[in-house]
Parts: C-alpha cells; structure tokens; sequence
C-alpha cells in the first residue's frame, strides 16, 4: 500500500468519524432533524433501540435493495460499504448514549447554535468523505443505482426518498403521539445542507491533493 493510499484511507476515517459526530450534534439539539434522522429518531420511541441501531437496519435494507437491483457479485469496495454502515450508527450511538449523555442543551438559542455546529460539521466531514470516494453511503448507493436502471434524475430519486421518510415520520408521529422531529431543524437542513455539502465537496475535490 502506498503512502498517498494510506493518507486517503486514513482521512476517511477520520473524516467518518467526525461525520458520525455531527449527526449527534443535531440529535442532541433536539430541535428537529433531517428527514432520514427524523424517522430514527420517531421510531426510537416505538421500539427500544437507541437511534444508531435503527439507522443501522435501514441503511441495512438500503443495501440490500442496492445488492439485489444491482445483480452483481460482491466486491470489495461492497464489504468496505457494509462495515461503514455498522459502524457509522455504533459511531453515533457512541457519541450520542456516551459521550454526550451528560450533556445538556439548556436554552433554546444554545440548542439552535449546537445543530448549526453539528451541519457544519457533517457536511465538511461528508464532503470530504465523498470526494475521497472508498467509503460509500448505501441510499446514495441505492438511489444511483435506480438512476441508472430508471434513466430518471438521480436529485429526483434521492428527492422522492426524502419524501418517503417525510410522510413515514408524520405519519407515525400522528399514530403514536410520538414528540414531533419534523421542526425548525429539518428546515435548516432542508435549506442549508445540500448547498454546504456542495460547497465542501468541490473544495476538497479542487483543493486536497495527496501527493506522496
């Protein structure tokens, strides 16, 4: 393994982590969520397991979905994409049951400002994670796959899952009289996440070189 391989390997680990961090940060705000986190976290006062675990089996079925569309053999970069997905909801169930378990958002100005940092920090980490390009995310995976089998747009299959999870944590919050995740939060992601990953993305992809 060469020296750039190794800085690559290493910084998307790094980076993955930090990412896994972020998200606890906006979980921990309590202020509403993405859409995708939105659901965990509603479904997390159905069934007794911590948000991680939940993310865990879905992004499990996402994969699965992929694998099956796909009608491929397993690879390698396959295997690298199902350990991330393990450990990206034990790297927030982490951060989120331990670490920050203590922790305690009192005011609401504080908790606005502590989903801010945890964007901030998810979307560079991310940025930095997709434009190295050894760890994959099994939605972006799935939806990718779909754009090609479907000829559709992938913005428009990745559009129509947000969507999906949209109504599914509505509609489960409305059934179960669950505390609403679909808030402030999920509109500031909404307007603000894509732009910054963009932002991100493109300044890692222009920016970082790895040379030996």
């Amino acid at each position: 393994m060469t020296k750039k391989n190794t800085k690559l390997i290493a910084y998307s680990i790094l980076n993955f982590v930090l990412f896994g961090f972020g998200v606890s940060l906006q979980l921990k705000a309590a202020i509403g969520q993405s859409v995708l986190n939105a659901l965990a976290v509603t479904l997390s006062f159905l069934i007794p397991w911590k948000v991680g675990t939940i993310l865990n089996l879905v992004n499990t079925i996402f994969f699965i979905s992929y694998l099956l569309l796909r009608r491929t053999r397993l690879n390698y970069k396959d295997i690298i994409q199902i350990i991330a997905t393990i450990a990206n909801g034990i790297i927030i169930n982490f951060f989120l049951y331990q670490v920050l378990s203590g922790f305690t958002a009192e005011s609401y100005l504080f908790r606005v400002l502590l989903y801010g940092i945890g964007l901030i920090f998810a979307s560079i980490s991310l940025g930095a994670v997709l434009a190295i390009g050894i760890i994959k995310f099994p939605l972006e995976s799935l939806c990718l796959t779909i754009t090609e089998h479907t000829h559709k747009k992938f913005t428009a299959v990745r559009m129509s899952f947000d969507v999906i999870f949209l109504v599914a944590a509505i509609a489960l919050t409305l059934w179960a009289h669950t505390p609403w995740q679909i808030r402030e939060g999920t509109v500031i992601s909404v307007l603000l996440l894509s732009p910054l990953l963009g932002i991100c993305l493109n300044f890692f992809k222009k920016h970082w070189n790895m040379e030996d």
